[in-house]
């Protein structure tokens, strides 16, 4: 079918290093020579504007070694003019190197749309991030129009996990439309939220399945097991994984009594206070609301109880038997003191013989049980407010995740209301896994904040959207805010996601998923903090990212040293933006920075999230040494939220 506005469909495949495609195809007004081809020079210069381009996404987000990246793109002349002799070039980047271009003309005739369709052959190397750009210049290689997207070739999402959700199984959804949207924010994995039907048994014992089978969760919702499947085919068919979400030790009022209205076992199970816990007494419980079924009450399980154990990892390995998930997304309420079993004893003991009686404390021992009952099927976790987080890095959880909350605090007591609080988990979670990881590099955590979260009408603040989420890529980590097409999370039921995204929000994020994807060798590919002294001329600058400062965070690896710039000029270091009111950071420009290191550096390169294009640009550097030592001294075009610089480190 021709695309709207009449014009012509091209594909272009495209393999090897370098080619020059010189090709008659239908539509474009070539004439061919024996010369070669000859177009009609139009009178008058091409500006920007007159022609537009826009890489609509690629058909995946993420590709395994030896697939064919294919991405879609569309291109107008807005002029009343002919645009005889352009070129378009495809060129391919893995960091500052480009590894792949190709050319091929372009007539567009006035007011002409068109759809692009492009394929390029990656090389066969894991776990690799690359730009990809699209250009069109004149007859005279004068720029016209640009656009870019990122790319992630990679066996495995565990190593750069880029996580989403869905929450919505209605009869008719868009299922397939709103994973579309998903991938254009590159997004690997999805979390699906509460489609289950009770949290001790996700599926109801009565369900075969059936095609037009469902069930009605406990707030009565209907969950519609087609709905599920139609969001699991399309999800696969675009590389991403698909997870299973139930609570780790929760089950509702039907689990203890049983047909006939006695106590069933499920009674011996559960947690209580312990008696010098003033948080509380007796039963460990939660009222979630009404329930049709009279399942509005949670309660907790002790989760080194063996028969417990038994019992979920069998309800979790029924799961798989009837709906096509790839893992368990295993979820709790965070941390609330001492806690015996239903007899007064502790818990369980550790692994040295020790009681255990805070449940944080009986994660590791849970997650590999897990593990090793899930066999092949993929296991992430989330110990609410960072609590017990140390026992979920040393454990055999492939993907690590923490929703995080301003009041709760680290192991030194350090609350994790500030941005550097956030990173500097992530970047103990990344070293701390390092024995556990694939490559022995460290995993990176997925970090889940709910950043305008008593905000109700309007949109998502944008400043405090981008900054929340430089500062956890910085550190190595990851973020779970985008789903259920392209909304954004601002509390924590996932359904009352009605804050929206502005157009422009959106077209921010879509860079930020770009740009972590395409610099992922970069952000969380084993790179380790390194302390070394930055100074920008006229600017404060801070190494733990005070408000009113440039932090300046600086990382390296065997490659490469890096250096993050996040603006906080005009602004404040916490993430927490609860009515959406956090100002956008001063727009920086020609920023002088001066950056120490005892390192040979052969070359510097800037690229940012901020801008259009995601190519990084080449910086001219001087070398110099005063009483601080040696530094490399450069000039930052601009600075908005955050720029990337990367330091190439002379061979030894």
């Amino acid at each position: 079918m021709p695309p709207p506005g009449g014009g012509t469909e091209i594909t272009m495949k495209i393999s090897g290093k370098r080619m020059c495609l010189a090709l008659c195809i239908a539509g474009l007004g070539i004439l061919g020579t024996a010369a070669g081809v000859i177009y009609a020079q139009a009178a008058g210069a091409f500006a920007a504007g007159d022609i537009t381009l826009l890489i609509a996404g690629t058909d995946k987000a993420r590709y395994a070694p030896g697939d064919t990246v294919r991405l879609e793109a569309a291109v107008e002349n807005t002029t009343d003019r002919r645009f005889r002799s352009g070129t378009l070039e495809m060129r391919v980047f893995h960091l500052e190197e480009e590894i792949f271009s190709s050319q091929q003309e372009i007539v567009l005739d006035k007011g002409e749309k068109r759809k692009l369709s492009l394929e390029w052959q990656p090389p066969e190397t894991d776990f690799q991030g690359y730009v990809i750009s699209l250009e069109i210049t004149d007859g005279k290689e004068r720029h016209i129009t640009q656009d870019t997207i990122g790319a992630d070739v990679s066996s495995s999402w565990v190593k750069f996990p880029r996580y989403g959700y869905v929450c919505s199984y209605e009869e008719k959804e868009e299922a397939a439309e709103k994973i579309a949207l998903m991938n254009r924010y590159h997004i690997n994995a999805i979390e699906y939220y509460d489609w289950q039907a009770l949290h001790h048994q996700p599926l109801p014992q009565e369900y075969t399945g059936g095609a037009a089978e469902g069930w009605e969760d406990w707030s009565g919702r209907r969950i519609y097991a087609d709905t599920i499947k139609d969001y699991i085919r399309a999800a696969k068919e675009r590389g991403m994984v698909n997870m299973t979400y139930n609570m780790i030790y929760a089950g509702t009022d039907s689990f203890f009594t049983d047909a006939a209205g006695n106590p069933a076992a499920a009674e011996d199970w559960k947690l209580y206070f312990a008696p010098d816990n003033d948080r509380g007494e007796g039963e460990f419980s939660f009222q979630m609301g009404a329930s049709p079924s009279g399942n509005g009450s949670l309660y907790f399980m002790n989760p080194l109880n063996p028969d417990w154990q038994e019992w979920l990892f069998a309800q979790e390995n029924r799961i798989f038997q009837y709906l096509d998930f790839d893992g368990w997304h295993g979820d709790t309420v965070g941390e609330w003191g001492k806690m015996t079993d239903t007899e007064g004893n502790p818990l369980g003991t550790d692994e040295k013989g020790e009681p255990v009686w805070y449940v944080k404390d009986t994660y590791r021992q849970f997650l590999n049980a897990a593990k090793e009952a899930l066999g092949d099927k993929y296991l992430s976790f989330n110990p609410v407010g960072g609590q017990g987080i140390e026992q979920a890095n040393t454990s055999r959880a492939d993907v690590l995740y923490t929703e995080f909350w301003p009041w709760d605090q680290d192991r030194e007591g350090i609350a994790y209301n500030t941005y550097s609080a956030l990173a500097g988990e992530v970047e103990r979670t990344m070293e701390e896994s390092r024995p556990f990881s694939m490559d022995g590099k460290g995993k990176s955590l997925v970090v889940k904040a709910y950043i305008n979260y008593y905000k109700t009408v309007g949109s998502m603040n944008a400043p405090a959207v981008l900054l929340c989420d430089a500062a956890v890529y910085v550190a190595g980590g990851s973020r779970l805010e985008l789903g259920n097409g392209d909304s954004m999370l601002h509390v924590e039921y996932y359904p009352d996601d009605k804050i929206p995204m502005d157009d422009t929000l959106k077209a921010s994020m879509r860079r930020m998923a770009d740009f972590v994807t395409a610099y992922e060798n970069l952000l969380r590919d084993g790179q380790t903090r390194i302390q070394r002294t930055v100074e920008i001329q006229g600017t404060p600058v801070s190494a733990q990212g005070e408000s009113d400062a440039v932090w300046a965070y600086t990382k390296a690896d065997e490659a490469y040293e890096i250096l993050h710039l996040i603006n906080l000029c005009g602004t404040d270091n916490e993430w927490r933006d609860e009515r959406g009111k956090k100002a956008a950071p001063l727009l920086l420009n020609g920023l002088r920075v001066k950056y120490y290191t005892p390192e040979e550096i052969t070359g510097i390169w800037l690229a940012s999230p901020d801008e259009e294009s995601a190519v990084s640009t080449s910086l001219i550097f001087e070398k110099g040494e005063d009483d601080n030592g040696r530094y490399l001294e450069f000039e930052v075009p601009s600075l908005q939220y955050w720029d990337l610089l990367y330091m190439k480190k002379q061979e030894r």
